[in-house]
């Protein structure tokens, strides 16, 4: 992060419980008052002990394993301290092995330890150095250790089972995730978030925190930084090879002038993320216990939330799969009768009655067979639901192949006799235009929303869908705005009925077929003609457009007009081409959409 920013973040790992330490050991009747040196280590963990003879000789430094004594406490003889360079290799060998801790027991034969050379060395290295009493033998030493060690878990693991035990049943009875983080924050005493891994908040808790405690903006703060935090560790994890982190960690945020800290664990389910819970620490330092009991709060709460997740998650895509099926019979018109219409309208508060318009977002690299693409499209089709909210409105989104289809119920007093739809047209503009920045945000600068005209129930819904696909093939092949209506394309509309006729498909025949037959395998006279027109007759210019000699576009034009029987100069020929041009390709249109809206049965 930049040293400039108001933001700084300082995180390490943490375990799921307090860890027995070196100091805690001292208290103990048998080790009391007998640290010489290294004070510096104490807060060192323990977990085990282990005597000189079974931790193998001391080797060189380049020989030795790194850490491989993490967590250990050595118990040797004075015989090992009782010269100067045995106390040097000694200890230098334990550092870097990162033992926790050397017990010396006075041994029956041998001198006695070199204090005055072994405590500046144990000092330097910050090792604790204990000057065992003659019945702190080996048994005693590892029987206390292993006891304080085995405490400690079974008392985390019996509040780990109570802890789980209470989540479990708000899990049971179905309450949700603001009960379970509810419940976490009375549990901890403290706030709790439920974050998704795209930043969002899912569910949050406060426990009755007095006023000031916890700064007004940190939820934000948290959010973005361990989320972002996951996904680096996530990456390096894979880079490396190793697992994604499932511990909690003790997260340290400065905010402004505040500093808070948190504790946060990752929410995965087989393997896969699906968000993290944070816990809020009001106060710093944390009391030991508390914090302690927080981690367990957030590990045991992490497992549970992600359940409940996955069930949200479930039944989601569960209710999302049944309105798709809705939405595409609306579509379609592929309803068994009349009475499956109403019913199914009644589900979803669709008035029969209401005015309708569909409205279609396309955008490049959208493929629905590859996953990461359909997550983002069904992401993006949740998000099209709130584009312009309006709770007597009825708004439903629908993904069909690699588009997001929105209908989008109109105002009731917008249609009158004396505006002609005009009222109409410009809302389905306004909420077009919402829709387009609210998809470019998340699809890129490729996404194109076309749309219909407005419908009245499910009948106009098919119509204003038709039209809105027809606005989409047009699009593609016209110099058309990212937001485009099939009014907008007022040609094509204007000619739909006559291109629909028999007589308009046999004109169009008639007056493109002699180009294309008389070019033979090159097939471009039409195009050239058509780059003619499109240039309003200018023979230098269309010839710019086309990257061909002044002479070689006149022979081109010769040979069209021959084809014809007519002369391309003229403007009614012209227009005649014009038209053919655009009535033929409306007509390729509607082949194709007919072949995906009414595919032949097998």
């Amino acid at each position: 992060m930049a040293q400039n920013s108001p933001v700084t973040q300082r995180s390490h790992a943490v375990s799921g419980e307090t860890p027995v330490t070196v100091e805690m050991l001292l208290g103990e009747p048998l080790l009391r008052g007998s640290l010489v040196a290294g004070e510096a280590g104490l807060h060192r963990e323990v977990t085990w002990c282990l005597p000189l003879s079974e931790i193998g000789p001391v080797r060189a430094p380049n020989r030795e394993p790194a850490a491989d004594l993490a967590g250990v406490v050595v118990q040797a003889p004075s015989t090992a301290l009782s010269t100067r360079d045995g106390i040097r290799e000694l200890v230098d060998s334990l550092t870097r092995r990162g033992a926790a801790a050397l017990l010396i027991w006075p041994a029956e034969e041998g001198g006695a330890v070199d204090l005055d050379t072994a405590a500046p060395r144990a000092d330097a290295a910050s090792l604790p150095l204990l000057l065992l009493r003659r019945e702190a033998d080996y048994r005693q030493v590892s029987h206390l250790i292993a006891m304080k060690v085995l405490s400690q878990s079974a008392h985390v693991l019996e509040y780990s089972m109570r802890v789980h035990r209470i989540l479990g049943e708000v899990f049971a009875h179905g309450s949700g995730l603001v009960a379970m983080a509810r419940t976490m924050s009375h549990l901890a005493r403290t706030p709790v978030y439920v974050l998704g891994m795209g930043g969002e908040t899912v569910a949050h808790a406060d426990a009755g925190l007095p006023a000031g405690s916890v700064p007004t903006d940190v939820g934000h703060s948290v959010v973005t930084q361990l989320v972002a935090q996951h996904r680096r560790e996530r990456e390096r994890s894979a880079a490396t090879g190793g697992g994604t982190p499932e511990h909690s960690r003790l997260v340290e945020l400065t905010i402004g002038d505040a500093t808070v800290h948190a504790v946060a664990a990752p929410v995965t389910v087989a393997g896969e993320p699906y968000g993290i819970v944070v816990l809020l620490e009001h106060t710093w330092p944390a009391d030991e216990h508390d914090l302690a009991q927080h981690r367990v709060i957030a590990e045991q709460g992490a497992t549970l939330v992600g359940s409940e997740m996955l069930r949200q998650r479930s039944v989601r895509a569960a209710e999302e799969s049944a309105r798709d099926d809705f939405v595409d019979a609306l579509l379609h018109g592929r309803f068994t009768d009349q009475h499956e219409l109403a019913a199914r309208s009644r589900h979803y508060q669709f008035d029969l009655e209401g005015r309708f318009a569909a409205f279609v977002v396309t955008a490049q690299g959208l493929m629905p067979d590859r996953r990461p693409d359909a997550r983002r499209t069904a992401a993006a089709a949740r998000a099209a639901s709130g584009a312009a909210p309006d709770p007597d409105l009825l708004t439903l989104t629908a993904q069909i192949g690699g588009m997001i289809v929105v209908l989008r119920q109109l105002p009731s007093d917008l249609r009158t006799p004396r505006d002609d739809g005009v009222g109409e047209r410009q809302t389905c503009t306004v909420f077009a235009g919402q829709l387009h920045r609210l998809m470019r945000d998340r699809l890129g600068d490729s996404v194109r929303v076309a749309y219909g005209r407005a419908g009245t129930g499910a009948a106009g819904v098919a119509t204003s869908y038709r039209e809105a696909r027809t606005a989409v093939a047009l699009a593609q092949r016209v110099q058309a705005p990212a937001v485009c209506g099939y009014t907008d394309l007022r040609v094509f509309a204007a000619i739909q009925e006559a291109a629909s006729s028999d007589a308009g498909s046999a004109f169009a025949a008639d007056v493109l077929e002699p180009l294309r037959r008389s070019d033979g395998q090159t097939g471009n006279l039409e195009q050239i003609v058509l780059a003619y027109i499109r240039e309003s007759g200018n023979l230098n210019a269309a010839a710019r457009a086309l990257q061909l000699h002044r002479n070689t576009m006149l022979y081109k034009l010769d040979r069209a007009s021959r084809a014809l029987q007519m002369d391309v100069r003229n403007a009614e020929t012209q227009f005649m081409i014009w038209l053919a041009h655009h009535i033929d390709m409306l007509n390729e249109v509607h082949s194709a959409l007919r072949n995906e809206l009414h595919p032949p049965a097998g």
